[in-house]
């Protein structure tokens, strides 16, 4: 996402030396810089969570219909990973929501640990978490899921004293020619729900 602006800091810089005004070019050069500066930090704080190091749902998004572009477009092979916090509901009952919230954290820089630069990773609710996954067979898909999913499981989280358990429940999709992104969610998240099931940790309805 871009926000309009820096152009015509630029334009308005050239004008006021132009017509002379008082302020020398070196000040106007600085000033300008200092507001790109801005103009890009608004723009990351734009696409990033507010909690963990990772990208929001609405960056998400915009990432997931490009990849799906690109996949209907150019072909290759891309996946979509849909992962679930197991019981951070009984953590924060437990132990406080700044607990829940460090518990998440420590999933999010985890997360960014089993991805590659060409990967994309974003906390997408309160508990989920979704990963584009670049140059990536069908076959790969589920063991990915379960790789990452084992990795999460083997955490050891301390916080104030108290010994957090990590884990999650990962489900998959295949980021196939002519999908939509609302479609590939669906399928990923009935797969996690599968995954879920299979460990008895399914949410109640």
């Amino acid at each position: 996402m871009q926000i309009s602006g820096v152009a015509q800091l630029d334009e308005k810089a050239r004008n006021l030396t132009a017509t002379g005004d008082s302020r020398s070019a070196t000040d106007l050069a600085r000033e300008n810089a200092a507001l790109k500066a801005r103009v890009a930090e608004l723009e990351r704080l734009v696409a990033c969570d507010t909690l963990t190091p990772l990208f929001n749902r609405r960056h998400f998004m915009e990432e997931l219909d490009r990849w799906c572009w690109r996949a209907h477009r150019y072909g290759g092979h891309y996946g979509l990973l849909f992962i679930d916090v197991d019981d951070l509901k009984a953590v924060n009952d437990r132990d406080g929501h700044v607990a829940g919230d460090f518990l998440l954290t420590t999933i999010a820089k985890a997360l960014l640990g089993t991805v590659r630069r060409s990967d994309l990773v974003a906390r997408i609710g309160g508990d989920e978490f979704g990963v584009l996954l670049d140059n990536i067979q069908e076959s790969e898909l589920a063991r990915k899921a379960e790789r990452v999913a084992a990795m999460v499981g083997k955490l050891k989280v301390d916080f104030n004293g108290a010994r957090l358990s990590p884990s999650i429940s990962a489900g998959y999709a295949v980021i196939e020619a002519g999908a939509k992104p609302s479609e590939l969610l669906l399928r990923a998240d009935r797969s996690m729900y599968a995954a879920k099931q299979t460990k008895g940790t399914g949410k109640p309805a």
